[in-house]
């Protein structure tokens, strides 16, 4: 097996060492992100354990991803709501209905 020449910048704290990809040399941040990485790059290089790992991971972050991103909907439907209510409250003016009769 050869590895890949590539650097990548990394920024370790001192005394810790990142999880380092066995097949291309990648230092990453943690072991599920290896894992993660591992199973999207060379997939076809892992064996049976290995593969039912990534897919673990890969539906745990699916899981995450899909409650986050309901999160946000839910938040930004908050914030729609909120600028519509202060917006209708502001716009109506208790004097338009007399001056509406003077004219």
């Amino acid at each position: 097996m050869t590895r890949e020449a590539t650097t990548y910048e990394t920024d370790v704290p001192p005394g810790e060492s990142p999880a380092e990809c066995q097949f291309c040399g990648r230092p990453l941040e943690s072991d599920e992100l290896l894992v993660l990485h591992e199973g999207l790059d060379h997939w076809e290089r892992l064996g049976d354990d290995r593969r039912e790992a990534f897919r673990e991971t890969y539906e745990r972050e699916n899981d995450d991803l899909r409650t986050f991103r309901l999160k946000m909907l839910g938040l930004l439907v908050v914030v729609y709501f909120v600028f519509l209510f202060i917006y209708s409250w502001q716009s109506t003016d208790p004097y338009s209905v007399i001056s509406v009769g003077f004219v």
